[in-house]
């Protein structure tokens, strides 16, 4: 009697035992799925501001070796994608935006509209961000990463106030002056507040306060201000 009881009890160990040893290969394998569907979801997020950025600085005619440190970035979230989910949806997705920014040109991603504009600044940030954080983990070094940033910075003028200009100038065509005045003074207060050297700049000043002019002439400054008066004095010494 007292060995059936031990063997029952024995019994009922290996079965609670054998239980919580699935119950445990379970949870691990649920919480690994988790994570590793967490990590899928993350590596698409960041692949695909990756080639929206990528798309964004091909347009814009960015320095081709900033390009290709955002574009190898990219491909290594690629890659792990394929080790965690070859044939996935995410994977599939991913890989139909590379090859779109592969042949991104200038034509290929018009900037006609504030939201463009606005879409574009937005990702040229982020390439500068990504950078920075490249140069935290030592993938690069932090005087690249200040040049880079500084040419960015400047890229993101650039396509910001260009195209401000352009739309100003539409505006001009179509006889539509208060929205030409908008859009040629967004540009003038973008590219002046940029902080990059003056010669950078200066033509596309002079060529938007010209048109700003043809709008709004300047009125003439009246004579005998200071002003004058040192300019009358440089003029005789």
């Amino acid at each position: 009697m007292l060995q059936d009881n031990l063997t029952y009890i024995i019994l009922i160990a290996v079965v609670g035992l054998a239980a919580l040893l699935t119950s445990h290969v379970i949870s691990s394998r649920e919480k690994d799925a988790s994570a590793r569907a967490e990590r899928l979801k993350w590596l698409l997020q960041q692949s695909e501001h990756c080639f929206n950025a990528l798309m964004i600085m091909r347009a814009a005619g960015c320095k081709s070796e900033i390009v290709e440190r955002v574009d190898a970035h990219a491909q290594t979230l690629l890659d792990e994608m394929e080790v965690l989910a070859p044939g996935s949806d995410a994977l599939s997705s991913a890989r139909t935006l590379k090859a779109s920014a592969d042949r991104a040109t200038a034509s290929s991603v018009p900037m006609n509209s504030d939201r463009a504009i606005k879409r574009a600044s937005i990702y040229i940030r982020f390439a500068s961000r990504l950078l920075e954080e490249m140069a935290k983990a030592d993938k690069l070094s932090s005087q690249l990463a200040a040049s880079y940033a500084q040419e960015l910075h400047w890229l993101n003028v650039s396509i910001v106030a260009t195209a401000h200009l352009a739309q100003g100038q539409k505006s001009l065509s179509a006889e539509d002056r208060p929205a030409a005045l908008s859009h040629l003074k967004h540009a003038k207060a973008v590219l002046t507040r940029a902080m990059v050297p003056q010669q950078l700049k200066q033509d596309r000043l002079q060529q938007i306060q010209s048109l700003l002019d043809s709008l709004e002439p300047r009125q003439p400054r009246p004579r005998g201000t200071l002003a004058d008066d040192l300019d009358g004095y440089f003029r005789d010494r």
